[in-house]
């Protein structure tokens, strides 16, 4: 079990800006970012525990892209559908008991990606970011990833980047890689963040705050006094604060 803040800044502030004569305004490209807390209601779901997810997509596409089920396709459309995809494959029982489900959800979004993406805008990718991660009902712990969503661990008063180890290199058709897995040790909180959000939570020492919340209840205060600050960026994090078990054996470098 855990206690879950899925948070989102200025999510307009992307949107296009008009000036006095009706004329556009530049800004950076729209992006839409998006997270998914899927917690388990049956038997076995419960075995197969809690599937976080963090993603962020430039939220249009080249015009030669082919529509997603007839329908103009977005960054918004790609990411609901990868997160269903991965939901759907996670918490299904298998045909064999030695299969790894969560491995399954990623294979399948592979596919759903170079059949109906990538075929046609291999550009998508420059934009696109996707974390996942499975917390299991004794601490052990499922992480992949493509792109910059940071992945966090904060343990007593430290914060450790257990996404590291994946590259950024896309050389072939397995765009979400091999999952890195390890352990949690009871009262971990792991925080998610797309790229934006990261830089500026680092940039304010907000990360060292939130390794200082080992009670839910103080995380509000954190963003509380905070207010001006977190106007100025946009995108998406979820914190989840586990109640569960053992050593994590991933501990790839500590944030300073």
């Amino acid at each position: 079990m855990a206690n879950v803040f899925e948070l989102y800044f200025n999510p307009l502030k992307n949107q296009k800006k008009f000036g006095i004569f009706g004329n556009t305004i530049p800004q950076k490209e729209k992006l839409f970012f998006e997270t998914f807390c899927f917690l388990p209601k049956t038997f076995f779901e419960k075995k197969q525990g809690h599937l976080y997810i963090v993603a962020e997509a430039k939220n249009s596409f080249s015009d030669n892209q082919t529509p997603l089920g007839g329908k103009s396709l977005t960054g918004q459309a790609v990411i609901n559908r990868l997160a269903e995809i991965l939901k759907k494959y996670f918490y299904q029982k298998p045909v064999f008991y030695s299969h790894d489900s969560f491995q399954l959800g990623l294979n399948q979004m592979n596919d759903f990606l170079n059949q109906e993406i990538l075929q046609n805008d291999r550009s998508f990718l420059s934009g696109f970011h996707f974390a996942s991660i499975v917390v299991g009902p004794k601490g052990n712990i499922k992480v992949s990833k493509v792109g910059n969503i940071k992945i966090i661990l904060l343990r007593n008063s430290e914060a450790f980047d257990i996404g590291s180890n994946f590259t950024i290199e896309r050389i072939t058709d397995k765009i979400f890689p091999d999952v890195i897995e390890g352990s949690l040790q009871k009262n971990d909180r792991i925080l998610m963040a797309t790229p934006e959000v990261f830089q500026s939570f680092q940039a304010e020492k907000i990360i060292e705050e939130l390794s200082l919340c080992h009670n839910p209840k103080l995380v509000k205060q954190v963003f509380k006094q905070r207010k001006k600050i977190v106007r100025e960026f946009s995108g998406a994090c979820l914190l989840a604060f586990v109640k569960k078990h053992p050593i994590i054996s991933f501990l790839s470098r500590f944030l300073k």
